[in-house]
């Protein structure tokens, strides 16, 4: 394999390990969570039992009887259950959108190079305007030059949104418009950008953590977005998957 193919391939093997990582702890966490509700009941209806029956706790709240029989231990034992509990969905869901923006993040950089790899001129643009020293130019050739003031753009693009790589890659591979790789797959550049600023809120904000409709869905959106990107590279450099190297993470051997 070229260094190119070989990176495209590796991309795609990380893909199937995070994809499996990802869906694996959502499960988990999924079914757990409904043995996690009853222990959480459970502990929830001791203790607000305590707070009817504890003497010592009369003198800390004004009027008890009247409270509980406005809001009577079981609804109260409800209420802090489903909280507890949406809390910790949306700390899964949210967890997961984090998980899989970043690996999508790196995947598409990663075509990004991949690209370069291939075909370096097809980036000439983007780094036409940066200086390069006159010794540079006595000492090494036009090739050597590209690929080093390559090297520092990626080095910068890697700083930068998912969306912004997406948009180098969109304009490297040209695919027609309305173009997928994927049957029933569109995509979205609005609804991407709206899951990255919603990591943002995750990472960066100061209020609470808000709920996603389906946030299945939207993980597994994230996730085709590196398929996506698969296949603008395919399409526009006609790059293939080498299915030995899919399963073993190597290499084929040499044919005899």
């Amino acid at each position: 394999m070229t260094d190119g193919e070989l990176l495209f391939n590796q991309i795609f093997t990380r893909w199937i390990n995070r994809e499996g990582f990802i869906r694996s702890f959502r499960r988990t966490s999924l079914t757990a969570m409904k043995e996690a509700t009853r222990t959480i009941e459970k502990e929830n209806a001791r203790f607000v039992d305590e707070l009817m029956t504890d003497p010592d706790l009369e003198k800390l709240f004004f009027d008890k009887a009247a409270f509980f029989e406005t809001m009577p231990p079981d609804k109260i034992v409800e209420f802090m259950t489903q909280m507890t509990v949406s809390q910790a969905q949306i700390a899964v869901d949210a967890a997961s959108i984090v998980f899989a923006h970043s690996f999508v993040d790196g995947a598409v950089l990663d075509y990004c190079r991949v690209t370069a790899l291939v075909a370096p001129r097809d980036w000439e643009s983007v780094i036409d305007q940066r200086q390069v020293p006159l010794s540079d130019v006595r000492a090494t050739n036009y090739e050597q030059i590209l690929k080093r003031k390559l090297d520092e753009f990626f080095a910068q693009l890697e700083r930068e949104s998912l969306l912004r790589k997406m948009d180098h890659l969109f304009a490297r591979c040209k695919p027609p418009e309305k173009w997928s790789a994927m049957h029933g797959y569109v995509f979205d550049r609005e609804r991407l950008e709206k899951l990255d600023r919603y990591r943002q809120e995750v990472i960066h904000g100061n209020g609470p953590v808000q709920a996603l409709a389906d946030a299945g869905a939207e993980v597994d959106y994230l996730m085709r977005v590196t398929l996506f990107s698969q296949g603008l590279v395919n399409l526009r450099y006609g790059l293939r998957l080498d299915p030995y190297y899919s399963v073993t993470g190597k290499q084929p051997p040499p044919v005899a």
